[in-house]
């Protein structure tokens, strides 16, 4: 996906250019997501991802509900693109986009108060 495809979509900012931080409300679906596929093999994953399709494009979804259902949505397709590859079943520990997730949030985490 290119710059401007990605400002269109809202990955990023189209005044900075920067990657937009993910809402709260994104973060808490995508762990629903993970929750949910634990334990999922590719072909139950690739179902899921249709239902998630579904109803993202139902059109009677507005603001925040429609956020989240494509929030869902993403996540249950990276998911499933990342089961093609593997033979098991998810699990989030065995995730290396949710440990580069937690790693990364580790390093920025808030900042400690000035001792001053």
């Amino acid at each position: 996906m290119g710059l401007e495809q990605d400002r269109v979509s809202g990955l990023v900012d189209d005044v900075t250019d920067q990657a937009a931080e993910p809402s709260e409300d994104e973060r808490e679906a995508w762990a629903r997501v993970r929750r949910t596929a634990t334990g999922m093999h590719h072909h139950q994953a690739k179902e899921a991802l249709e239902d998630a399709r579904r109803t993202a494009r139902d059109g009677t979804l507005t603001g925040r509900d429609a956020r989240v259902a494509r929030a869902e949505a993403e996540e249950w397709e990276r998911i499933t693109e990342t089961l093609s590859v593997h033979a098991g079943a998810y699990d989030s520990a065995d995730d290396p986009f949710v440990q580069g997730e937690l790693e990364g949030r580790a390093h920025h985490g808030p900042a400690l108060p000035d001792p001053r």
